[in-house]
């Protein structure tokens, strides 16, 4: 079976599974007819009363299922938007922390000033966190959590979403920010029409994420450049710039996210170092034409 007419087999199964039972019953009811009629007599009634019994019960552990599942899937998508939420907020702050407690070139009455202001952020993005969650949820469903009280709406443009995510980034202080002189950034419309909420949020994260290790990790930067632009068919969301940068190969959990996201989109992720030094973070998906509609409405 093909994998569009599996899906759609799977998505109305109760309604096949009362054809079939409707015309097992009604053939059951012929051939005891044609017996009838030859003299013969059949006891169709157990047999019907059985068929009719199973397709409840059958129908019946079918839903008891499609529930389970679901709320299975909506509560890893409410895990795994909570995690991202915390990732590329409360969990950066406390990377800077760390990272001062193991800088040995700062004299401790300099550094116990910089860690209690971090930990009064971390403090204030964690209780930011809970008053949002505090949201019933499908409240949250269509909206973005930054940080700082800061939330944008997912049914906005993706280029207007991505040009907020840009700004608000940016204006984190993250040390490799500092020395950053030329900024160039551009995000073209995107046709969105394929594309669900969880997916623009994904590709909104991508962004803040990739920018938050250039302020982390790319030493000694000068220039960024952030586009997101349409070519060959391809959407691409670049993340560029010339710091030294840091070990590509090691993968976390964020990266292990991007790689989800791009296959979700049928696309491509890639982070590479650039010569002579640089970092190129990017993430592309095709544009997906308007596919033809067989078997009725899809």
């Amino acid at each position: 079976m093909q994998p569009g007419l599996r899906s759609i087999f799977k998505k109305d199964i109760c309604n096949w599974y009362l054809v079939f039972t409707t015309l097992a019953i009604a053939s059951l009811l012929i051939i005891n007819y044609i017996f009838m009629f030859w003299g013969w007599w059949v006891p169709i009634i157990p047999a019907i009363l059985v068929l009719m019994i199973n397709g409840v019960e059958l129908m019946a552990l079918y839903k008891h299922d499609h529930t389970l599942r679901l709320g299975m899937k909506t509560r890893q998508a409410v895990i795994e938007n909570i995690f991202e939420t915390i990732h590329n907020g409360p969990l950066q702050s406390l990377a800077k922390v760390l990272k001062l407690v193991r800088c040995k070139d700062i004299k401790t009455e300099d550094l116990l000033p910089e860690i209690e202001k971090e930990l009064e952020k971390l403090n204030y993005e964690l209780r930011g966190i809970y008053e949002f969650l505090q949201q019933e949820y499908p409240n949250q469903d269509n909206k973005l959590y930054l940080g700082n009280n800061l939330v944008i709406s997912l049914q906005d443009p993706l280029h207007e979403v991505l040009y907020q995510v840009y700004t608000y980034t940016l204006d984190r202080k993250f040390p490799c920010f500092k020395s950053i002189k030329v900024k160039i950034h551009a995000f073209e419309p995107v046709d969105e029409t394929y594309l669900n909420l969880e997916q623009k949020r994904g590709i909104a994260r991508f962004l803040e994420e990739a920018l938050c290790n250039v302020g982390k990790h790319a030493t000694g930067a000068t220039k960024l450049q952030v586009t997101c632009s349409l070519s060959a068919g391809w959407y691409t969301l670049q993340v560029i710039d010339n710091g030294i940068g840091t070990n590509l190969r090691k993968q976390g959990r964020g990266t292990q996210q991007f790689i989800n996201l791009a296959r979700q989109l049928k696309g491509k992720f890639r982070r590479s170092p650039l010569s002579p030094q640089g970092t190129i973070c990017e993430l592309s998906w095709p544009v997906i034409s308007k596919p033809c509609k067989l078997y009725g409405k899809i």
